[in-house]
């Protein structure tokens, strides 16, 4: 996978807002930002909205605009119940993949 592609920078900003949620802080602007995750604004905030629309995360107000689109409450962002699900079943899938490619690696029968 890309660096950039959605599911990274999904996970990504996910994993932020969980440890967020776990050590009782609002979300640093300067941390929860397009240049921490190396995209452009644009794909960070339609990323935004897509976890949004999804249910991952609530908090965030956007209005349309002739020229785009304005995000703000940023700081009230939080992860929800599903964000928190999304984030550990694809955890979960991550372990069952590196552990198959293991097995796949010494058994001649799988490659």
């Amino acid at each position: 996978m890309a660096h950039n592609d959605y599911f990274t920078v999904a996970y990504k900003i996910l994993s932020y807002l969980k440890y967020c949620y776990e050590e009782g802080q609002n979300p640093d602007l300067d941390i929860l930002d397009a240049p921490t995750f190396k995209i452009s604004n644009n794909q960070f905030y339609k990323t935004l909205m897509m976890l949004m629309d999804d249910g991952y995360i609530k908090g965030l107000k956007f209005t349309p605009t002739k020229t785009g689109t304005i995000v703000s409450n940023m700081d009230r962002v939080y992860i929800t119940s599903d964000g928190l699900q999304y984030l550990e079943e694809n955890t979960m899938m991550k372990k069952a993949y590196k552990i198959f490619k293991e097995v796949r690696d010494w058994l001649p029968l799988m490659k």
